[in-house]
């Protein structure tokens, strides 16, 4: 396992316990760091504690609130560390997936997905999230050097 997924705790929101077992197995398998839960509100309580680098979440649930709730609830409260927030949902018409990146997406995958295009998605999500890591430490780098000199 490479020191770039030990690094990454994802959380992972799906209703259905054995589609999120399942996407689990995967996730784990590829050597993540995955926490479950059965509700986007759970993944929320959570996330306000301890938040996650990558958030999976379907889009629809029984209960308040729903994926794209969750989304505008990270993008709003938490914007660094960047959080890169993946959606699942059956919901495929393109005011759906406009509704979903407005809401603060990074990516919109249609189900039911392959567990190799939701792999590519989150290799895409650690070059995103490595990509602004250095960014910010640049940014630190470069305001250190402006103190210093």
């Amino acid at each position: 396992m490479s020191d770039e997924k030990q690094d990454v705790r994802i959380y992972l929101a799906i209703k259905n316990q054995h589609d999120r077992s399942h996407v689990e197995d995967v996730l784990v398998l590829d050597g993540f760091d995955v926490s479950t839960f059965g509700s986007a509100g759970e993944l929320w309580e959570v996330f306000q504690q301890r938040p996650a680098r990558i958030v999976i979440s379907e889009r629809r649930f029984n209960t308040e609130p729903n994926g794209l709730e969750l989304a505008r609830n990270i993008r709003k409260h938490y914007l660094l560390p960047y959080c890169y927030v993946v959606m699942l949902s059956a919901m495929n018409r393109l005011k759906e997936i406009q509704d979903g990146l407005a809401a603060g997406v990074d990516d919109y995958i249609i189900k039911p997905h392959n567990p190799f295009q939701l792999r590519s998605r989150i290799l895409v999500g650690l070059r995103w999230l490595a990509y602004i890591d250095s960014l910010q430490a640049g940014n630190s780098r470069e305001t250190l050097g402006r103190v210093a000199g």
